[in-house]
């Protein structure tokens, strides 16, 4: 199955809105209430060399997972970012960034000499605004992959480049068209995954974890559930609760699971802290567990047909079976590959 919506953003974004859940992921929220709901802030830091490296991030969540942040300290040229007013990232504080409140991303790009923009898509605020300020202008854009791709991915602003994982995926998101170049410079999450863990294995629990995923909009929730309560009734699998599905209908299933016998495990337990088999539906999280020489497979029964499809493309196992292997990690870190590729160096 192939994207829903390969080009238009705009119906893409009424099926998101059609979506539950669907609300609030336009913008991250501000850090605190005295700092404002709306606005932007442009952070500047001055290089060396004639490139001018524009970042657009709108949260914090998907851009460390794209390698956002951890781009900036192999760009040796100067750097600006755009965020929503009230994201704080560590990346760009210290003496040497600088820092304005603006009205509109695009009023304060002009005349900053900017050579190259970067972002996670344009289906969120600040990339929708720097993506089309760059296609006016003629300035190259990129979006960089920060998760696994389903079919229900937004598609890619026009004449892009997008920075891929794999090959594979690189064809899937560009869904055939002409105006996407694509660039493979491989995971920045499973990279750092792969140089964070140890080289003694780790201590093995033998009892696994199903991690939920019933905030995903592209997964209908009865599949979740389903998947959760058998591998976990089956198994006697622990389960870790999505910590953004939190509404009424979640917190009812979520209690009827505790009475049904299972157990759960604490949400705020890091991926990277997990000692346990992992289990998911569809998850990065599967993958990272490979990588960090966890036990990972996948279990979905009567899951949509796409679900197989996703499993194939990366390599998932079905629970039953071996384990995940641990995808492939290059030598090079992404991070700086991404770097090289914004200023022309490759």
């Amino acid at each position: 199955m192939a994207l829903i919506h390969p080009r238009s953003l705009e119906r893409w974004q009424e099926w998101r809105g059609s979506r539950r859940r669907a609300g609030g992921i336009h913008r991250a929220r501000p850090a605190s209430p005295a700092e404002g709901p709306t606005g932007y802030v442009l952070h500047t830091r001055e290089g060396s060399g004639p490139a001018r490296t524009l970042l657009g991030i709108d949260t914090a969540e998907g851009a460390a997972h794209g390698g956002l942040p951890a781009v900036l300290p192999y760009v040796h040229g100067s750097a600006v970012v755009v965020t929503p007013a009230g994201l704080v990232l560590e990346e760009l504080t210290g003496p040497a960034w600088h820092h304005q409140r603006i009205a509109a991303p695009a009023a304060a790009l002009d005349g900053l000499g900017i050579t190259s923009v970067l972002t996670l898509g344009w289906h969120l605020d600040v990339g929708r605004s720097l993506h089309d300020w760059a296609r006016e202008e003629g300035v190259p854009g990129a979006v960089v992959q920060h998760d696994v791709l389903t079919p229900f991915a937004p598609p890619l602003p026009p004449e892009t480049t997008l920075l891929a994982w794999t090959a594979q995926d690189g064809e899937f998101h560009r869904a055939g068209r002409e105006d996407i170049a694509v660039r493979v410079v491989g995971s920045q999450r499973l990279w750092q995954a792969a140089h964070e863990a140890s080289g003694d294995a780790l201590p093995q629990e033998d009892r696994p974890v199903f991690l939920g995923e019933l905030s995903a909009i592209e997964l209908p929730r009865r599949v979740g559930l389903l998947a959760a309560v058998d591998y976990c009734r089956s198994t006697g699998a622990l389960y870790r609760a999505d910590p953004a599905a939190t509404d009424l209908v979640v917190r009812s299933a979520h209690s009827l699971m505790r009475r049904r016998g299972i157990e759960f495990q604490d949400p705020a337990l890091p991926l990277a802290e997990q000692h346990r088999p992992v289990v998911s539906v569809f998850s990065a999280d599967v993958l990272e567990a490979a990588v960090r020489g966890l036990p990972a497979w996948v279990h979905a029964p009567r899951g949509p047909s796409w679900i197989a499809e996703h499993w194939e493309r990366y390599g998932m196992r079905r629970a039953g079976g071996e384990p995940t292997p641990a995808p492939a990690v290059g030598t090079d870190e992404p991070a700086r590959l991404i770097a090289q590729i914004l200023e022309g160096g490759t």
